[in-house]
């Protein structure tokens, strides 16, 4: 299937998605910046809080998601460190694509771009699902540009996708899913009551959002070895989009200075889930 330019459908779709996407800053409880960085590929939107001279912190979000589902990671993180969440370009959000990203080298290349927009040199870099993948690729590519990695359940990277995974992922192409309540409530614990306003705006996402993302591939032995930052890895025990243990057992195989973790009764949305022990395990982990 032909990978088109990431737009809202039609402009009368714009202001309920753009109006989705603002609401949920009321989640955040804390005050925002919102940012433009121009680069190669496009005009890439980032939300930024966190005390100026705190260490830089860059947040990138899973597939399908925006910066904003950090609502429940945000306070705790800017109260440490200067955060920028990221609109990751050519998905959903408020970065504009003016072409697609088509190589694991475009997205390293188009992160760089970022980093140098916002002069900052170098990062702690932290990604969820596929944000997870990126930042292992970013690690990878421009490892000067990096000082510690956090991993939440990286899309792929260390075991293959589920086969419903990749079948959900497949429909999706062709706009062929479930409402986004139903999606949210087998990608979270059982028990996770979701924010209403995070789930309307996820809806928006399905109905209005189209989506140009290079798909997520498993790295090799020999990638996972060059990886020599300090890395946490944090996985859901009930995640579904492959089996946490094994995920886990090959990434500590490979990876030379990982600490990991399977955290109970968390899924896929494990920020969401188990927010307070995710926030403490990352905070431990950036400061020590």
């Amino acid at each position: 299937m032909k990978k088109k330019l990431p737009v809202i459908k039609t402009p009368e779709n714009r202001p309920a998605y753009l109006a989705a996407y603002e609401a949920m800053f009321a989640l955040w409880k804390v005050p925002h910046d919102s940012i433009a960085v121009k680069t190669s590929f496009g005009s890439t939107h980032i939300n930024a809080c966190g005390p100026g001279d705190g260490y830089p912190l860059v947040l990138l979000h899973g597939a399908g998601l925006t910066s904003t589902a950090w609502f429940a990671n945000i306070a705790a993180f800017s109260a440490h460190h200067h955060v920028y969440a990221v609109d990751i370009i050519g998905d959903a959000g408020k970065s504009v694509a003016d072409r697609i990203l088509t190589k694991r080298d475009d997205y390293a290349h188009w992160l760089r771009e970022v980093f140098e927009g916002l002069n900052i040199e170098k990062v702690d870099l932290l990604g969820h699902s596929y944000g997870g993948w990126l930042t292992l690729n970013m690690a990878l590519t421009h490892p000067e540009r990096l000082r510690r990695i956090v991993l939440l359940a990286p899309a792929a990277s260390f075991r293959p996708l589920s086969y419903i995974t990749k079948l959900v992922l497949y429909l999706g192409e062709f706009k062929i899913h479930p409402p986004a309540r139903k999606i949210l409530q087998v990608a979270a614990a059982k028990g996770t009551v979701l924010e209403e306003t995070f789930i309307h705006h996820q809806e928006m996402v399905l109905r209005y959002c189209r989506a140009a993302s290079m798909y997520p591939t498993v790295y090799t032995d020999e990638e996972l070895k060059q990886i020599d930052h300090p890395a946490l890895l944090l996985i859901g025990a009930g995640d579904k989009i492959y089996n946490p243990e094994k995920a886990i057992e090959r990434a500590q195989e490979w990876m030379p200075h990982l600490t990991a973790e399977i955290i109970p009764d968390a899924g896929h949305l494990l920020i969401m889930d188990q927010p307070e022990i995710i926030n403490a395990r990352i905070l431990e982990f950036l400061s020590s």
